[in-house]
């Protein structure tokens, strides 16, 4: 890989030629994608995956808006659910397309029945699930799909999550007490396979917070397969690596309240989406230097955590994605799919006007891409 040198800034290499060859053929498959000439998306197992969980426990690196993109992606070939999980409730902004905090019954709500009784029941009358297209036109040329809201109060959740997990974990019947812990892990995954009978959905697509803790740790023990999305900076990838180590390590808390409830399943890496990669403007479709130092360590780590993606090539579950600039701003501003932006109209965002310029149709290239290896 190519690392900074610390004595003097510069960049130097630091990977063997076979690791680089690897590591080359991404860019070159990226210089096809680019150029249209993409024909075939590499193998990525044999696995069909329902639910996927948006991932990576750091902020700020272009996850909701990787999230609500995918989304759109996904309802035009399914019927899917879409699950907020994160207090901070942009992916639910996004879907409702407004800005009001949303009044009705939450993710939050259903947990917190499902963990603590029917006492807690709230809104009882009101649905859980809201069908997308009566929330956000843009999703009216899709599939039928669904989303349950978000709420500000998961910030609330993991001190009572794990108050009621090790409150179980004290019971003296280890029998009881393991089942009862499952059934606490598993709360997500059943408040999901209700939804996907009632609403007749075939995929599930959950954001998440960028804090394992409650909503987080739920959605990992519902998924079949994690979708991590990266930015080419130095907290992002040791973020990545967390994340990884997390997933592997059997002494992680993921592994270990897993093996305490009897669950043996947990989910695989189906991609890896490196966000904000700058692309050289005198090189068409070649990286910047930078990007490349970091989607290089990116690899180096998944390498190392190979076993716990979907094949045994990690380099083919990765995704680049540039820098969204003005697109980017616009589809999370006005809840729009980039994939609908039209070059050079204009949009007003907070009283300015923000132009689509032509880089959005090299996004809509590298976000169909990221969709196909997913969708295997």
């Amino acid at each position: 890989m190519l690392t900074l040198d610390s004595n003097n800034g510069k960049i130097k290499k630091k990977t063997s030629d076979r690791e680089s060859g690897i590591v080359q053929e991404l860019f070159d498959r990226y210089d096809k994608i680019l150029s249209g000439q993409i024909d075939e998306i590499p193998h990525l197992g044999d696995d069909h995956h329902k639910i996927y969980a948006v991932t990576n426990f750091r902020g700020g690196i272009g996850k909701t808006t990787i999230s609500f993109n995918l989304a759109y992606a996904m309802a035009k070939k399914y019927m899917t659910l879409f699950l907020d999980v994160c207090p901070q409730q942009n992916f639910s902004s996004l879907l409702l397309n407004e800005s009001d905090i949303y009044q009705g019954r939450t993710i939050y709500d259903a947990m917190m029945e499902l963990m603590m009784g029917a006492a807690w029941a709230t809104n009882d009358d009101q649905p859980l699930a809201l069908r997308v297209q009566d929330r956000n036109e843009e999703f009216r040329d899709g599939k039928t799909c669904y989303f349950i809201p978000g709420s500000s109060r998961l910030f609330l959740f993991p001190s009572q999550f794990y108050s009621r997990l090790n409150e179980y974990l004290g019971m003296t019947s280890a029998s009881g007490k393991n089942e009862a812990v499952k059934v606490l892990l598993d709360m997500l995954k059943t408040i999901i396979t209700k939804q996907m009978a009632e609403t007749k959905t075939e995929k599930v697509l959950i954001d998440t917070s960028p804090f394992f803790a409650g909503g987080t740790h739920l959605a990992w023990a519902a998924a079949d397969a994690l979708i991590i999305p990266v930015r080419v900076d130095e907290q992002s990838i040791y973020s990545l690596e967390l994340t990884l180590e997390m997933l592997q390590k059997e002494d992680s808390d993921f592994n270990v309240w897993r093996r305490r409830a009897g669950i043996e399943q947990k989910p695989t890496v189906q991609a890896v989406l490196m966000t904000h990669c700058g692309w050289n403007r005198q090189a068409d479709h070649q990286i910047d230097r930078a990007s490349r130092m970091y989607i290089e360590r990116a690899v180096d780590i998944a390498v190392k955590f190979k076993d716990v993606f979907s094949s045994d090539a990690p380099i083919n579950h990765f995704a680049l994605l540039s820098d969204f600039h003005s697109s980017g701003r616009i589809s999370g501003s006005r809840a729009i799919p980039i994939d609908k932006l039209v070059e050079g109209r204009q949009h007003k965002i907070d009283g300015r006007s923000l132009e689509v310029n032509s880089s959005v149709n090299r996004y809509k290239k590298e976000l169909k891409y990221a969709f196909d290896i997913i969708n295997q």
